[in-house]
């Protein structure tokens, strides 16, 4: 919960120095921009080794496999990318490629979910 409070102040004050700048130099306020979801992403990995750490642990008492494990995470991965990437286009004005991207983050999040949708599939079968 720490970690939000102070990601938040840092993209808050980004967020104001990219109002300050965009009328005189909109390039430099998308790339204040980007920098601070790069910076964001930087302090965001203190997070991502207890998270890894929890996956082990699912897998160990449960039983839990990559089969079902991986997926989720590749549909989790493919939409966080999209949603960012659609809206510093979206911040740059350009809205069609922001659509676009969103549109290939769908697809790229079902082309991850086929192999869980087949093994759920399979076991439905198994079971009839």
């Amino acid at each position: 919960m720490e970690i939000l409070f102070k990601a938040s102040g840092i993209l808050l004050l980004g967020c104001c120095a990219v109002l300050i700048i965009r009328k005189s130099s909109p390039e430099l306020a998308l790339g204040l921009s980007i920098g601070s979801i790069v910076l964001l992403f930087t302090a965001t990995m203190l997070i991502v080794r207890p998270l890894a750490e929890m996956g082990e642990k699912l897998r160990t008492l449960f039983g839990i496999g990559d089969v079902y494990l991986l997926p989720l995470f590749k549909c989790c991965a493919a939409a966080l990318i999209a949603r960012l990437t659609a809206d510093l286009c979206r911040d740059a004005s350009q809205s069609a490629s922001a659509s676009a991207v969103e549109f290939l983050g769908v697809l790229c999040a079902l082309a991850a979910a086929f192999p869980l949708i087949e093994n759920m599939l399979r076991a439905i079968g198994e079971m009839l």
